[in-house]
């Protein structure tokens, strides 16, 4: 056999033993498949039975763990039912009060602590029975038996456990202390019984027994609980029906039966409806008579329960005093008219020759007169004005002692206010050479609520007494506060000088009345000693403080604070200012001072000099000012000097002086270097107007067409005066006016002339003969009935508000009490003149006076 036919073979067998390999793979491959479907079934039986195992072994432990479970519940519970017993018995025990339980047998079944230390360390245990409890107490003598048989006592508390129900029994103790008995029966037959400790409600009783007072209480359903032996002692009468659990309403009306309240007679059931209601509503304090004469003052209130306590208080004394006081009152009341009528009178006495003295003084004094002649005729009249302000200060005095002086609450300008009563005295303080100055602090509003005529009263007291004790330097009035709420301000008004000052023992009196300081340094300053008095009492009506500071030989300092709400009312807008840049010259430290606040919130960068001649310098070394604030008086150069240099060295910017006399500068030639005059003490709202006039353009005025003048009368003015001194005054005092004056003697003239002149105004004296001013207004206001209303202004002496009061009641539109002023005639006249008459101004007068 050849090779290929060898290849060729083992080609064949190689094929055929694959053939045969693959055949046994494909067999093997069955086989596999077969061993894999009956193994999956294995496994799936397998698991299956394990599923079975695992649901029988969790049954067999949940069965185990409930039985644990229900094991240790009951375990659980039975250790509660333990616990809750012991806690049940402790808790018992911290009960201050005694506590027992007996069974039907009376035998103790159990007993708190506080039960069994009632038998102080006696032995009681469970299965006693009650009888020998009873014997062991009274045995051992632990019960106050008050005199009863121990044998009968125990057989009476034996016998009350057969009750039903049991009725609390007290007992006292030998040592003092009381109990209240109370046993309850149980359903089941058992007997509660508890000893409660009343030691304090009975130690109260007799409180109550004790109080010489009557009291009773009453419970939410008007039912009486209980009363002390003095209420019963009160109402004898209704003593029978006083016992506990009585109705009110039945008590009463045991009362009224037999007259136990001798207000009620005639009217019992109005009376009874009345007294329910005052009881139902507590009404609170009332009085009552009694049958026999006394009075009670029934007190009556509600307690926390709804029922009701009263108190009957024996007042007979108390109303005898009463009637004493009532009778001293009215002799008081007596004496206090008496003194205002005498005061009143008094006043006016005096203020009718008063006005003729001061106004003559004042008509004297503006005639041509020669220096001695002008010295006593202001003579004459400074010391009538100082009469007059002794007199109003007696008056203002007594109003504030008999608590009659009231306030008038207004809206007023404050910063207005203090300006004027500077201006008021500033000829006194110009006289003695005294700088009067006003320090307002910028931040404040300058409009506030109060009584603007009470502190201009206040501030002419601190800033005169300022004046007057101030030899030289000056009288500084500063303002100073801050909002403590929403419009309320707390202000602090300081009067500060350099005068004389005050020693500090005398500090402390310097306030009360009739109190001066008796010093050589003051004797020779007059005064009553109430100004100041009366000041303290004014601010303290207004809520508010004073106090003094001072120092003898550098001055003193007065001041007071008040809080005041601010007015609401709105201020103009303000004009803008156009100044930039400002020289301030004053020789005094605090002037300049005061003019640098008042001109920095204008956005006004100041610069300040203390003389004429730094000033000069500071112009020649910085021309660009655009305006000059200079005062008058100034050592080396004064300000109008200082004014011509000024202007001698080219320099043009306005120019303002500030001066407290303005009536030396009228005829000076400087005067027309000016560009205006400002009088101190300074107002800031002029200073800010002139600042705006300076510098604001003049408003085109806007010119109606012209039209016809009607020929114009004068304006006709009655004058009602019975005295012909003070016609006589009041004549001279507007003899220059352009009025037809008219005079009446008396009331019952002044109304006749009423009706044939019908003037334009009254002036009416009130105390006039034939008939008085007011009795003549009403006279008049009842003819002018739906006619033209004409003012009637009072002249009176009399000077108290009540006059002022009954003035107006009667129909007077003012009233301006003597001595008259010019000052106040010609701006009463310029108040009241009517449209259609001249103007009042002064005329010519006609012939030689």
């Amino acid at each position: 056999m050849d090779i290929e036919q060898k290849l060729a073979k083992e080609r064949r067998a190689r094929l055929a033993a694959e053939r045969l390999l693959e055949y046994k793979q494909r067999e093997l491959f069955a086989a596999n498949e077969k061993l894999a479907i009956h193994a999956r079934a294995l496994s799936d039986q397998i698991i299956e039975q394990r599923a079975v195992v695992r649901t029988a072994l969790s049954e067999a432990e949940k069965l185990k763990g409930q039985n644990s479970r229900f094991l240790s519940e009951l375990e659980r519970a039975h250790t509660a039912a333990v616990m809750a017993e012991r806690r049940l018995w402790d808790s018992i025990d911290t009960i201050e009060d005694g506590f027992a339980v007996f069974d039907a047998h009376q035998r103790l079944v159990a007993a708190n602590e506080a039960y069994r230390c009632q038998f102080e360390g006696l032995e009681v245990r469970p299965g006693m029975a009650l009888a020998d409890l009873l014997q062991l107490a009274t045995a051992h003598g632990l019960i106050d038996l008050r005199g009863e048989p121990a044998d009968l006592w125990q057989e009476r508390m034996i016998r009350r456990w057969d009750e039903d129900p049991v009725e609390p029994e007290i007992v006292r103790r030998r040592t003092g202390q009381w109990l209240r008995l109370v046993n309850r029966r149980a359903r089941d037959g058992d007997m509660v019984s508890l000893l409660i400790d009343i030691t304090e409600q009975m130690r109260l009783r007799a409180a109550i027994d004790a109080i010489p007072d009557g009291f009773v209480l009453f419970d939410r359903a008007e039912r009486l609980v209980l009363c002390n032996d003095r209420y019963r002692a009160i109402y004898p009468r209704s003593a029978e029906a006083l016992r506990p659990g009585a109705p009110f309403e039945e008590i009463l009306r045991h009362g009224l039966a037999r007259g136990q309240f001798p207000e009620a007679l005639g009217r019992e059931e109005e009376w009874l409806a009345d007294r329910l209601a005052a009881f139902r509503h507590l009404g609170g304090a009332a009085e009552q008579q009694l049958d026999d004469g006394r009075w009670l003052r029934v007190i009556e209130h509600e307690t926390p329960d709804g029922g009701r306590v009263g108190l009957g208080v024996d007042i007979t004394e108390l109303k005898r005093q009463q009637a004493a006081l009532e009778s001293a009152r009215a002799a008081a009341e007596a004496a206090s008219r008496a003194k205002s009528a005498f005061l009143a009178n008094m006043s006016h006495e005096i203020r009718t020759p008063m006005n003729g003295i001061v106004g003559m003084a004042d008509l004297l004094c503006e005639t041509v007169l020669t220096e001695d002649q002008r010295l006593f005729a202001e003579t004459i009249r400074s010391s009538g004005e100082a009469l007059l302000v002794i007199i109003n200060d007696i008056l203002d005095y007594s109003k504030i002692e008999a608590n009659r002086l009231t306030l008038h609450p207004e809206p007023f300008d404050f910063e207005r206010t203090i300006h004027e009563v500077a201006m008021l005295l500033q000829p006194k303080a110009r006289a003695k050479g005294i700088d009067l100055l006003i320090d307002f602090d910028m931040f404040l509003p300058t409009r506030f609520v109060g009584d603007p005529g009470r502190l201009r009263q206040v501030l002419t007291n601190l800033i005169g007494n300022a004046v007057k004790f101030t030899a030289a330097g000056h009288v500084l009035i500063r303002v100073v506060g801050l909002e403590v709420a929403p419009g309320r301000h707390d202000l602090r008004v300081t009067v500060e000088d350099t005068g004389i000052g005050i020693a500090a023992e005398h500090l402390d009196h310097v306030f009360g009345e009739f109190n001066q300081i008796e010093a050589e340094a003051t004797r020779r300053f007059e005064g009553t000693g109430l100004g100041l008095a009366i000041t303290r009492r004014l601010i303290e009506l207004m809520q508010g403080a004073v106090w003094v500071e001072s120092e003898p030989g550098r001055g003193s300092c007065f001041g007071f604070r008040l809080t005041l709400p601010a007015a609401d009312d709105e201020a103009a807008p303000p004009v803008p200012i156009e100044v930039h840049r400002a020289l301030v010259v004053d020789g005094q430290f605090i002037n300049r001072t005061i003019l640098e606040r008042q001109l920095a919130p204008c956005g006004i960068a100041v610069t300040l000099c203390r003389s004429g001649i730094e000033a000069l310098a500071e112009l020649s070394a910085d021309a660009g000012y655009d305006l000059l604030l200079t005062d008058h008086e100034m050592p080396d150069l004064d300000g109008l000097a200082l004014a011509q240099r000024v202007r001698a060295c080219g320099f043009s910017m306005p120019i303002l002086l500030l001066t407290s006399n303005p009536s030396a500068v009228r005829d000076h030639p400087a005067e027309a270097l000016l560009a205006g005059v400002l009088q101190k003490p300074l107002l800031r709202s002029d200073l800010y107007r002139r600042l705006q006039s300076l510098t604001a353009p003049a408003a085109a005025p806007d010119r109606p067409p012209p039209v016809p003048v009607p020929a114009l009368r004068r304006m006709r003015v009655l004058a009602a005066e019975d005295n012909r001194t003070n016609q006589l005054v009041f004549g001279k005092m507007v003899r220059d006016l352009d009025i037809e004056l008219t005079f009446a003697d008396n009331g019952r003239e002044a109304v006749e002339l009423y009706d044939r002149i019908r003037p334009d105004l009254v002036f009416m004296d009130i105390s006039m003969p034939e008939m008085d001013g007011r009795a003549a207004a009403r006279a008049i206001r009842a003819r002018e009935r739906g006619g033209v209303h004409v003012p009637i202004v009072a002249l009176t002496a009399h000077a108290l508000e009540s006059d002022a009061r009954a003035s107006a009641a009667a129909g007077i539109d003012r009233t301006l009490t003597k001595p008259l002023r010019r000052a106040m005639i010609l701006e009463t006249l310029a108040a009241f003149c009517p449209a259609g008459t001249r103007p009042i101004q002064s005329v010519p007068a006609e012939g030689a006076d």
